[in-house]
Formats: structure tokens, C-alpha cells, sequence
């Protein structure tokens, strides 16, 4: 079977990594290919949702939903077991969510390709439990339908599909067998254009919709611990930690305290200071703080707070606030894991030290800046954990691994892509560890390097119309972009690599490239 994409999606499960081998190894007449994690744009109930395998040949499209796992069914509620014995409780039945995908495919084909062909195509669904030997009778489902690991290995994938097909085919309609000309008809619609139905722009759209929702949903972690003096607020890059430093701040201003709302980041601290409603609050970067007097302020809040544990920040910090850290106010916001040693400098015993002081901890689980693909991709090259996002699928993480002169050109190439799915250029940043003139950006052709502008406080509050933006990574962390271009410097140590590597993905929050241009540098 021939499989679309030709290697397994990133973040795919054991499961369905297995599965996507097995396909790819059978001759099953009737489905000459299988498409492998399918975006459905549209959707009854979700925003978009995603077809695991999706079958396609003469006999018509099969929509194949995969669980790992064991399976159980209690009271009409699906759980999975996997193999530490633990239980996870399933939104919902996978063979719902098998249906319902089905006819959001054949919704979406009635608008794309012609209605007449879709309504003599046989379309139908299953469930495939790799794992489970799950196999009670019901009446929501036909012994066909379901999959298990005993069908699989008794039977076989070529006689278990044959049967579901026979099923489908079975029903009492008017549908048939597909011509050659029907199945390519298909084909051009599901892959590669389907996944491009939406537009980036669009895309973009509906996931910002979502992030803003989770955003809010963030201020329940200051609602519950408004009355607490000190707290230590930790969480991975996406989980709202500017957000709530700043809403900090805002609901103690009118307590006629004085406020200070600091970072290691120049580019950061004056962004927050542009904010609304911060009337009164005194945002500076931290080098700055040294300057003010001792007793200088009630309350204060560090964000990116990794940057200043060490010893000698917070000897400035415990001057400049009243009660200093062992009894003043003060809240920490940080990514102690991940982001340690990009800026600034931590130590674990100044860490301790913080801690002794008796602070709240919360920790931050929810991602609110992020996709999904974004998430997955993150996790995968920096084993870092970012937290929970629910907001849904947005463009899978584009890696360009080449010559340095090809990755020139595929980055070219996805900057016009952007531009003519109708993205505001304006909101791309192209990221880099090094400066513009010795990144890989500078290497662009002409046309894309003139309307490049190196990011400050004027161009991020006003970015020029149909101008990119560029900034080191350092200097972006905190701050975030619709769409992200990064470029990885392979010849950094392991750890600084690492951060770069991490700090830089999590900025973006619909779509993002990573580059990793081979060869020795500029001009190679």
C-alpha cells in the first residue's frame, strides 16, 4: 500500500507508528494508498479533528481509528490501559470518533470535489485496537467494524480490511466501485492540497481563538492564591507566565503599593511596559534596578525569573524591597528546567535559598501559546515538558536539514508560501543565535533581505506592513509570533544548544520552520 506522507507524522503513537509499517507492507486490492494523520478543517462539534489512517482505492475511503493500549468499557465510558497498568479515561467512543470523522470527510468532499462523485462513493469506518483483544457485542457496532489484536493475528490485515470493506459496501445505497480517473480525483483534493484547505491565514485565526481562551483560563492560578505574599510560579515556555506577571501587576496597582515588574531582557521589559493599564508600575530591565534605593518598592515581580536566582541578583532584589525576600512581597515567575543559562546566570543554592522563605509554589500546566504540532515538536528534540495544550491542531513543524545554499532556497520558498496564503508578513520573526548579518537570513535572495527589519520596542508596537521581523533568541525570550523561522546553530555546546533550541521553537504559535543549514557558514 502505497502511504501518504511516505514516513510516519511526527508524535505519532507506538500504536500507530506499527500500523503505519504494517500498511505499508500489504497489497490489499481495492485501497492502493493510506494517508496517515489527515486534517479535517471542518467539523460538527470540534474545531478541526484528525483521521489517523484514511484508506483510499476503487472500493471507495475507509477512515481507520487507532487506540494503543488496552481497551476497556465500563458503563458506556472507554478507557485505555497502558503498559504500566495505568488507566486513561477516553473523551470519547473511539468508534464515534471514527463516524463522526467520517462524515466531516465526506462534508468537506461535497463542497471540494463534485457532489455527484461523493454520493456514488462507498465511505466507511472502523476501529483498530493493536493491542486489545476488546471484542463485546453491541448494537452501536458490527463485529466488522472493530479490529483487534486476536482478528490480527488470526485472520490477518488483508481479510480483517476485506471485511470491513464488504460491510460498508453491504449497505443498502447506491454507491459502487471508483474508476482509476475517480481515485486520482480524490487523491488531488486529500493530499497534498486537502491539508491546505485552510490557509495558514485562516488556520492562524482559528488558533488564536482557542489560545485566547486558555489565556484566560490562566488567571485561576492568581485568583486562588491572590492573598498569598509570596509565590514561585513555575512552568514550561507557553503556560501564560508573562501574562500573569503582568495581570499580577495590574490587580495590585489600585493598592496604592509601589509595584516593580522586572526581567533580564531589555527587548521584554520594554514590551511589558507598553502595556495597558501598567500606569504607576515601574518596568525595568534588572540592570537597572540596582539604581533605586533600598525600600524602594512593596511588591515585587520577576519574570523570566531563571535569569536572576544567583546569588547576587537576589542580594539587589532583597535591598531594593521592603521586608526584603524573607518577609516582603514578591512573586517569582520561571522556567528553572529548560531555559537555565541562555541569559543571565542561576544557581541551585541561591534556588534554595528563595525557597527557605517560605513561598507558594503553583505550578503552571496548561499550554496557552502553542499547537499541538508545536508541543509534539518541542518535546521531541529537547525532551522538555510544556505543558497541556487543548488548542488544537494548527501546520505540522517544518524541519529544513540541508546545504546551506538549498536551505537558503527552502527558505524562500516558505516565505512565499506565507505571503500568498495571505499572511501579514509583519507577523513572521525570523529567529536566529546570531546576529543578522552572520545568520542565514542575510544569505536570502535580495528582494526578502530588503524587507527584513532587526526587531525593537517601535518595530514589535508598529511592525511595518509587509516587513519580516528578526531578532536573536535571546533577546525574543518572553515575547512570541504567529509564525516563527528558526535557525539552529549546530555548533554550540550541548547545553546552550539545547535552550536555544527550546527557547526558540516555544515563540511560535501557529506554524513553525526550524533550519539546520550544513555546511561551514556564511558563504559556504
Amino acid at each position: 500500500m502505497r502511504m501518504i506522507p511516505d514516513s510516519v507524522s511526527p508524535g505519532s503513537s507506538n500504536a500507530e507508528q506499527a500500523i503505519f509499517s504494517q500498511l505499508e507492507a500489504l497489497e490489499v486490492l481495492g485501497w492502493e494508498y493510506a494517508m496517515h494523520s489527515t486534517n479535517l478543517p471542518e467539523h460538527d462539534r470540534k474545531r478541526v479533528c484528525e483521521i489517523d489512517f484514511l484508506l483510499l482505492g476503487e472500493r471507495g475511503l475507509l477512515v481507520l481509528e487507532v487506540k494503543g493500549g488496552e481497551i476497556l468499557l465500563k458503563r458506556d465510558v472507554w478507557h485505555t490501559r497502558d503498559l504500566k497498568g495505568k488507566r486513561h479515561r477516553l473523551k470519547e467512543s473511539p468508534l464515534n470518533q471514527a463516524r463522526t470523522s467520517m462524515f466531516a470527510l465526506e462534508k468537506v468532499l461535497r463542497r471540494t470535489t463534485d457532489p455527484e462523485l461523493v454520493e456514488r462513493t462507498v465511505f466507511g469506518y472502523g476501529v483498530v485496537f493493536p493491542d486489545s483483544g476488546f471484542d463485546p457485542v453491541s448494537a452501536q457496532w458490527a463485529p466488522e467494524m472493530v479490529i483487534n489484536s486476536i482478528r490480527l493475528e488470526s485472520e490477518g490485515w488483508v481479510d480483517c480490511l476485506d471485511r470491513l470493506g464488504a460491510f460498508w459496501e453491504g449497505k443498502p445505497e447506491p454507491r459502487g466501485p471508483l474508476s482509476a480517473e475517480d481515485v486520482e480525483r480524490y487523491l488531488n483534493v486529500l493530499r497534498p492540497d486537502f491539508d491546505r484547505v485552510l490557509s495558514l491565514r485562516r488556520l492562524d485565526d482559528l488558533v488564536e481563538k482557542e489560545l485566547v481562551a486558555l489565556t484566560k483560563s490562566q488567571y485561576k492560578a492568581l485568583d486562588q492564591h491572590h492573598r498569598n505574599p509570596r509565590l514561585v510560579f513555575e512552568g514550561g515556555a507557553g503556560t501564560g507566565k508573562t501574562m500573569l506577571a503582568v495581570e499580577m501587576c495590574r490587580r495590585v496597582r489600585g493598592s496604592e503599593k509601589r509595584i516593580l515588574l522586572t526581567c533580564r531582557s531589555h527587548v521584554l521589559a520594554a514590551f511589558i511596559r507598553s502595556q495597558q493599564e501598567l500606569d504607576g508600575i515601574t518596568a525595568v530591565p534588572f540592570e537597572q534596578v540596582s539604581a533605586f534605593d533600598a525600600d524602594s518598592f512593596d511588591v515585587v515581580v520577576v519574570d523570566e525569573a531563571q535569569d536572576v536566582i544567583n546569588a547576587r541578583d537576589l542580594d539587589v532584589l532583597d535591598t531594593v524591597l521592603t521586608g526584603g525576600l524573607v518577609d516582603g512581597r514578591w512573586a517569582f515567575f520561571l522556567d528553572s528546567n529548560n531555559q537555565r543559562g541562555l541569559v543571565g546566570h542561576y544557581e541551585d543554592e541561591a534556588k534554595a535559598r528563595l525557597d527557605s522563605h517560605r513561598p507558594t509554589f503553583v505550578d503552571l500546566m496548561d499550554n496557552c501559546r502553542n499547537t499541538i504540532e508545536i508541543v509534539r515538536a518541542t518535546q521531541e528534540r529537547t525532551g522538555a515538558d510544556l505543558g497541556v495544550t487543548t488548542a488544537g491542531h494548527g501546520r505540522e513543524v517544518v524541519v529544513v536539514e540541508m546545504d546551506r545554499g538549498e536551505a537558503v532556497t527552502a527558505l524562500s520558498t516558505a516565505l512565499v508560501e506565507l505571503e500568498e496564503h495571505g499572511v501579514p508578513l509583519e507577523q513572521v520573526v525570523l529567529l536566529s543565535p546570531h546576529e543578522l548579518l552572520t545568520s542565514i537570513f542575510a544569505e536570502l535572495p535580495t528582494d526578502w533581505r530588503d524587507r527584513i527589519d532587526v526587531l525593537d520596542l517601535m518595530r514589535m508596537r508598529r511592525p511595518g506592513r509587509g516587513r519580516v521581523g528578526f531578532a536573536r533568541v535571546a533577546e525574543f525570550k518572553g515575547l512570541e509570533s504567529r509564525y516563527v523561522v528558526l535557525e539552529v546553530d549546530e555548533t554550540a555546546d550541548e547545553q546552550s544548544a539545547r535552550a536555544q533550541l527550546y527557547v526558540g521553537m516555544t515563540r511560535a504559535k501557529a506554524a513553525l520552520w526550524v533550519v539546520k543549514p550544513c555546511g561551514s557558514g556564511v558563504g559556504a
